[in-house]
């Protein structure tokens, strides 16, 4: 009778929706940490919509160096250096939220690993991802907690009427996007609880 080998993954059924929600947690956070629809104004003779992320923003105004007037250029991108983005909050938001993305991004691409190729996740490798999505939403949660606080910057006050203070959003209102980032950040928190349970081996239960 020929012998079999059966490989299977070290996760348990609470790991793989551990890894399942890894990766819907990375898939929030990181696109709404790119996509600049945090805080949404108008600018301009003609009301036009601006939005604002932490280190991009789209619709933007600039000097017609022919007529010498303010013309708002209707395109989405980052702001040119590190410095440009407005206010010191905004900066800091954007590099606890960067770092943060990137650590659900190490755990989710761990997670789905493990769910093809075993001897990847032990019990205590689980935890210390559990640990690191942890410490990612905390970032996260502290960056989207900071953003706010930018909004006294006299960039965003010309888009929300001029009336907009730290925590105060004068006329502008928020967007979709840093819905979604908080969303990511609370499925951290979650996955953080599931790390617990995502692995049937111990550490050391097996050899390379």
């Amino acid at each position: 009778m020929r012998s079999k080998m059966i490989t299977r993954s070290t996760l348990t059924g609470v790991g793989y929706v551990w890894a399942f929600l890894s990766m819907i947690s990375m898939g929030l956070v990181c696109t709404g940490f790119y996509l600049p629809y945090w805080l949404k104004g108008t600018m301009g003779n003609n009301n036009t919509t601006v939005f604002f992320g932490t280190f991009r923003r789209c619709n933007y105004p600039t000097l017609d160096s022919t007529t010498g007037a303010i013309t708002v250029i209707s395109e989405c991108g980052r702001y040119t250096t590190f410095s440009d983005i407005p206010n010191l909050s905004w900066q800091i938001a954007t590099i606890v939220i960067g770092v943060g993305c990137g650590l659900t991004i190490l755990v989710a691409f761990t997670a789905i690993l493990s769910c093809c190729i075993k001897d990847i996740i032990s019990r205590g490798v689980a935890r210390l991802g559990g640990v690191l999505q942890l410490l990612a939403g905390l970032l996260i949660g502290a960056g989207c907690a900071l953003y706010p606080n930018g909004w006294d910057s006299r960039e965003v006050q010309l888009a929300c009427g001029g009336t907009s203070q730290s925590y105060a959003l004068g006329s502008c209102t928020m967007a979709w996007a840093y819905y979604v980032t908080i969303a990511g950040a609370a499925t951290s928190f979650l996955c953080t609880c599931l790390s617990c349970h995502a692995s049937r081996e111990k550490s050391g239960s097996y050899g390379l």
